[in-house]
């Protein structure tokens, strides 16, 4: 028996919905931020402020939970190839976000304005990267289902006839 077969790529439910919120309290907390004080320029400081410890706890524990992908997600679909080319792109732009999350809290003041751009940037595209990332695999997954469920069927058919 492979690594494949004794371990499914799909996450456990728990371990799914954990990352959806994790990923949604991020998306929302960067997005109302940047538009209460970069599109809007409402400027609630308080507010702001707020949205931005929110987003920097989402933030963690997204990190967290990316990193909780790596030993088995990550690797499994790296050895069948499957998804490649969106999972390469969403753990792209998730370590791209969070080297300027890191550069946004640790870097220099010259930067400071770049670093902020291509992290706001980064955050716009992963919104659209990452759903696409997982509708992608739930409908090879679906589509691989049928088959498998077909057979099944065919076969315990063929068992319950051949019995009698």
């Amino acid at each position: 028996m492979t690594t494949h077969q004794m371990f499914s790529i799909r996450l456990p439910k728990a371990q799914r919905w954990m990352t959806y919120l994790a990923l949604i309290a991020v998306v929302i907390s960067g997005i109302v931020w940047w538009l209460l004080h970069d599109v809007l320029q409402w400027g609630w400081i308080l507010a702001e402020r707020r949205l931005l410890i929110s987003h920097g706890i989402a933030a963690a524990a997204t990190l967290v939970i990316v990193g909780g992908l790596l030993p088995l997600h990550i690797r499994l679909a790296w050895r069948i190839r499957r998804n490649l080319s969106s999972g390469l792109a969403a753990l792209a732009i998730m370590t791209l976000l969070a080297a300027t999350g890191l550069l946004l809290y640790y870097g220099g003041e010259d930067w400071r304005d770049w670093v902020r751009w291509a992290h706001i940037g980064a955050g716009l595209i992963a919104a659209l990267v990452i759903p696409v990332h997982v509708w992608l695999g739930r409908r090879r997954h679906a589509r691989s289902a049928a088959p498998v469920a077909a057979a099944t069927r065919s076969q315990g058919h063929e068992r319950a006839t051949a019995l009698r």
